[in-house]
């Protein structure tokens, strides 16, 4: 009894302790603040779009509808003639009085999504059009007329309504917010002033009156986090508002934020993207648009599988998958997507287990044979099936996702396609005799036999009577899964040293052992005892061993021995680069040596204010950077979205395709004087971001000068 009560003390202490730390308005205090646990257990979540935009619900194919107002406003042709032809003259804003969402129920809403196995809604309080699902002051007062929805349109509380009806299930109840609104009269004429007198009010307003589980902000990257006043806000919400201690947030704070600081990392439609030392959460809607399209047709929405291994995907990397859903302007769900949540529901009802509660394990999963550079595009359609039905003989398949539940050290794989033999091969997988292996949906125990270091499971003959998973198929593996504590490390290039040098935190009880050819490491392969350096270009390969339990993660790093360039000498230069300019709908920054430039000119140094328009645009700039001495240059490249640097005719970083503000670094080993260089950049939409520093030894990293640049006479 006296020890029960000894653990119920230091349990609440450790509670209170928690709860008492306060957090300072700083990225260093503020990212110190852990994600909540309830959401890192809960793995899946509904994003729901829905507003003014769900009235014309229009958009190009891998458009978003939700952008309909500001695709009108910047006389996007399509959407103009759709307008003109469905509303005639009537306005955005008059079209509020359609949006009347007489066919709402919210406990229905509830139901459905209850029983797709979710835990948490993102429903979009407002979007970037300022449209208010609740009864928001502020957002009739800024704009000068009701522009919310209990003033105008349906005339009810959208958002009170469907917490209160989500706080009747397991279901966490979560907000998106836009930081800014495209055409508000405030933001207009003066940023600072919309973000004292409109936005933090009316952020405040909605957390206080309706208490969110999840705080999802968007349409950050106009300001800078300093204009948006983030650090406060955030400082104000982790310490004095009423969700303090359960809210969840992300990292759309500001231009120059997003991977980098706050909560939960966002990858949008970027199904290669994962961060294996930071919580993210991957968004997408289940055909491209998160806003309703009528424009989308059946074969646009991805396939209930494709769903379903997605969000497998997103938790065998760690993380969480939030699956949008647009309600149209009645307040129906779209019988497709209400189909589709029902048939994840039924997957996860035999499977949750190896879903909830759940982390990443020491490899993600499992390829088959062959090459395996295949990545899946970006957009709609079988996105991740095409990882699991081989589009070419020459590339490998994703031939099962691990998950691993660490509380009960049980393993999960999870199988796309049931094996034609009856047989899976679990490779580096040793468990004792003693393991219990069943299949997860009926829980039939298993066969296996252990071969060397592969693990051979023999599963029945297949059945569609018995065996009702037909998504993807679950193989537990009970009281098997913990592994040495993971290594990564740490590689530097000490001062006038062209060496990589590998030094490794040690842990008490492991052993650290390496390869340089790229194979795995195992128990004869070399002990690492102190740092070295590697002699020669090389793919190290370390991992780490401890007894009674399985090998840790093999982490593999490609090293690089380097030799000085030469520096060039050019007959004629002068300061500057030739810049050449592009348009056109840019994925790559190879596109850009298929188009021709709509204008070449010379400029001094590189920034985003040389596109020639603001969206579907691309700049190469190229010619010589002078560095003032012999050295090891660390060059850091950040973009949104794609960019590419190479100098000497080598690419020092690659940091190309559509993706929010992305950072990326490379080395080049540099004599003083001139060398030759390019630099790529593509913009899409939304925000731009451009941006190239330097760092030599220890010195301090900066933006590389202007006056570094030259080019040819």
């Amino acid at each position: 009894m006296k020890k029960k009560l000894l653990i119920t003390l230091a349990l609440a202490l450790g509670l209170f302790a928690a709860r008492a730390q306060t957090y300072e308005p700083t990225w260093e205090s503020l990212d110190s603040r852990p994600v909540p646990q309830w959401y890192r257990d809960a793995k899946f979540g509904i994003f729901i779009h829905w507003g003014v935009y769900a009235v014309p619900a229009f958009a190009a194919k891998g458009e978003y509808a939700e952008w309909y107002q500001h695709a009108l406003k910047s006389g996007d042709s399509a959407t103009v003639n759709y307008q003109k032809k469905k509303f005639g003259d009537l306005s955005y804003y008059q079209m509020a009085d359609q949006f009347r969402a007489e066919l709402y129920n919210p406990d229905e809403w509830a139901r459905i999504i209850a029983g797709s196995g979710a835990r948490y809604v993102v429903l979009t309080s407002k979007h970037h059009d300022g449209f208010a699902l609740w009864p928001s002051k502020e957002a009739s007062r800024t704009w000068g007329f009701p522009w919310n929805a209990m003033e105008a349109g349906p005339h009810r509380d959208l958002l009170g309504d469907l917490f209160k009806a989500l706080r009747k299930t397991p279901v966490h109840a979560g907000m998106y917010y836009s930081l800014y609104e495209w055409y508000n009269p405030l933001w207009l004429k003066d940023h600072r002033q919309y973000v004292a007198e409109h936005e933090w009010p009316q952020m405040k307003d909605v957390i206080n009156t309706y208490h969110p589980d999840v705080f999802w902000t968007d349409g950050e990257w106009e300001e800078s986090p300093e204009t948006w006043k983030s650090k406060e806000f955030l400082a104000w919400l982790y310490n004095e508002s009423p969700v303090k201690d359960k809210v969840v947030t992300y990292d759309r704070w500001g231009d120059g934020v997003r991977f980098k600081h706050g909560g939960v990392f966002t990858p949008e439609y970027q199904p290669d993207v994962s961060f294996a030392d930071h919580y993210w959460e991957e968004s997408r809607g289940m055909g491209y648009s998160y806003g309703y399209n009528r424009n989308e047709d059946f074969w646009d929405y991805n396939t209930p599988q494709a769903l379903v291994l997605q969000l497998v995907d997103k938790v065998s990397g760690g993380g969480n998958f939030l699956l949008d859903i647009g309600p149209d302007e009645h307040g129906k769900i779209p019988p497709i997507m209400e189909e589709r949540l029902s048939q994840i529901g039924d997957w996860m009802h035999l499977n949750q287990e190896a879903i909830y509660n759940t982390v990443r394990w020491r490899t993600t999963g499992q390829w088959g044979e062959g090459k395996r550079d295949y990545k899946p595009v970006n957009g709609g359609g079988d996105l991740l099936l095409k990882l699991t039905v081989n589009p070419d003989p020459g590339y490998a398949v994703k031939e099962c996702f691990f998950t691993y539940n660490p509380v009960q050290n049980n393993l999960y794989a999870v199988l796309p396609q049931w094996p034609a033999s009856n047989t899976f091969t679990i490779r580096d997988l040793t468990v004792a005799g003693s393991t219990r292996i069943e299949l997860l949906e009926n829980h039939q125990q298993l066969q296996w036999t252990q071969s060397g270091n592969d693990l051979l499971v023999r599963l029945p003959t297949f059945d569609p009577r018995h065996i009702r998973g037909q998504y993807a198929y679950v193989i537990k593996i009970a009281g098997a899964g913990a592994y040495a504590p993971a290594t990564q490390p740490a590689i530097t290039y000490p001062e006038g040293s062209l060496q990589p040098l590998v030094t490794v935190s040690e842990q008490e009880g492991c052993q650290y052992r390496y390869t340089l050819d790229g194979s795995t490491p195992g128990e004869g392969t070399a002990l690492y005892t102190h740092p070295f350096f590697i002699p020669h270009t090389a793919t190290l390969s370390i991992r780490s061993f401890k007894e009674g339990l399985l090998p840790g993660i093999v982490v593999s790093l490609p090293l690089e021995v380097f030799s000085y360039l030469p520096a060039t000498h050019p007959s004629a230069t002068a300061q500057g680069l030739k810049l050449s300019c592009y348009e056109g709908s840019l994925r790559s920054v190879s596109e850009l040596k298929n188009i021709q430039p709509v204008r070449q000119t010379a400029v001094r140094d590189i920034s985003t204010g040389d596109l020639t328009k603001t969206e579907n645009a691309g700049l190469l700039y190229s010619g010589y950077i002078r560095v003032p001495r012999q050295a090891l240059y660390r060059f850091y490249l950040s973009s949104d979205d794609g960019s590419q640097l190479w100098i000497d005719d080598r690419l020092v970083i690659d940091n190309d395709g559509l993706h929010a503000n992305v950072e990326k670094t490379g080395l080049s080993a540099l004599q003083q004087g001139l060398h030759r260089f390019r630099l790529a950049y593509i913009q899409d939409k939304s925000a731009l971001a451009l941006k190239l520093e330097y760092q030599t030894g220890k010195n301090a990293r900066k933006p590389v000068p202007a006056s570094f640049y030259y080019c040819d006479k």
